[in-house]
């Protein structure tokens, strides 16, 4: 077991090591190093699950792996960890004195949870720490190794800070944040208390009041552009004429963020409206019917009830919406589909044109893009952490 284990430990270490003098690191190498790690605990723990995970992180490894001679090496551990991993089983029947009564059920949760951690290590623990480390560096491009990135400590976060662009797409974020957030969470609470309130036709209402979710963002977008702001046939312009008033331009520069914002609204009401309407479903009946009986109105019950018994919906639905905003580009994008316009710039908006210039006389700055995405990530985490202390669970289990 000795030697197995330690090929099985020493050979997919081997190959990272190589992967990452010739090709550099990158996240490929991220299966090099759980098939390193699964070894090590399957012979510490002369486990056979741990074995068996171990080859299959080799195995993968053997496919990420774009060198020839370290997916010989990444074949070679994986045999090694089949051995280890029968060798692991006879230890276990020869010394029954050292089984666990619950080890069959560790290791099988084991078994199902590495893989998921795997797949997830891989995705989105990679991804975010590379792009943390990308916003203190300089590089040619986004996908350059990083034996070509140059150290630039703060600097990507001070240009990004002193790019007025840059600070007009947090201060429109802010704006969407906070007058449309009021905006859409009032109305979609509005909505879900008379949908709850049992009135005739409230399935059709409901379906009514979300179906924008069930369209595509790109059509939505195109219909208000094109069939609501229009200056010669859209909808409202054609309200205008009919009662003799002046055509308006919706879509010029002082009017086109609101013009966007007041779109995207009609398009998310419907998905917090229905976040809304679960809350409200798993309040109690006795309370309603006691509060009936102690002589209180509909509005009276809204207020003493249900609302505050909706704040931890109230929680999740600031924070979706948060989430929402801190990644809204699609809309500014369509809004602004030639040259990105300050009227709607976004965070997100600043951060693609700063990793993919359209201008050719542009340089593109991957590590300010990725600063970009750090600020954002940072911005996200605070406003749930605030919201947490703010805003304290329901003092009711419902």
């Amino acid at each position: 077991m000795i030697v197995t284990g330690v090929l099985s430990i020493i050979l997919p270490a081997l190959a990272l090591i190589l992967q990452c003098v010739f090709a550099g690191f990158s996240i490929l190498c991220i299966p090099s190093i759980a098939a390193v790690i699964f070894a090590a605990l399957a012979f510490w723990k002369k486990g056979p699950v741990l074995a068996m995970v171990t080859v299959f992180a080799a195995f993968i490894q053997v496919c990420t792996l774009n060198i020839q001679l370290t997916a010989i090496l990444g074949l070679l551990s994986a045999a090694a960890a089949v051995f280890l991993m029968i060798e692991c089983e006879k230890f276990r029947e020869a010394h029954p004195e050292l089984a666990d009564p619950k080890a069959a059920t560790k290791q099988m949760i084991i078994g199902f949870i590495l893989p998921c951690a795997i797949t997830l290590l891989v995705m989105y623990a990679y991804p975010v720490v590379r792009t943390f480390l990308m916003s203190f560096f300089d590089m040619p491009n986004i996908t350059a190794p990083i034996a070509e990135w140059t150290f630039a400590g703060l600097g990507k976060y001070s240009k990004i800070f002193a790019s007025q662009s840059f600070i007009r797409s947090i201060q429109n974020m802010l704006m969407i944040w906070i007058f449309g957030g009021v905006l859409t969470l009032a109305l979609a609470l509005l909505f879900a208390v008379i949908l709850t309130s049992g009135i005739r036709f409230k399935k059709f209402f409901r379906a009514a009041i979300y179906m924008p979710n069930v369209i595509s963002a790109v059509a939505l977008a195109t219909m208000w552009i094109q069939y609501i702001f229009n200056q010669q046939y859209g909808m409202l312009n054609s309200i205008i004429k009919f009662f003799n008033g002046t055509p308006i331009n919706w879509l010029a520069t002082d009017m086109k963020f609101w013009a966007m914002l007041g779109s995207f609204i009609f398009g998310a009401v419907g998905y917090y409206m229905l976040i809304f309407i679960s809350g409200i479903e798993k309040i109690p009946a006795d309370l309603y019917e006691a509060a009936t009986i102690d002589g209180a109105n509909k509005a009276q019950q809204a207020f003493k009830i249900t609302f505050p018994l909706l704040k931890g919906v109230t929680k999740t639905n600031l924070t979706f919406w948060t989430i929402n905003t801190a990644t809204f580009y699609l809309w500014s994008k369509m809004f602004s589909p030639v040259d990105t316009e300050a009227s709607v710039i976004v965070p997100v908006m600043y951060l693609y044109d700063t990793a993919f210039p359209s201008k050719g006389n542009i340089q593109a700055d991957a590590g300010a893009a990725a600063a970009v995405g750090i600020v954002l990530a940072v911005i996200i985490l605070a406003v749930y952490l605030i919201m947490n202390k703010v805003i304290k669970d329901d003092d009711i289990e419902l």
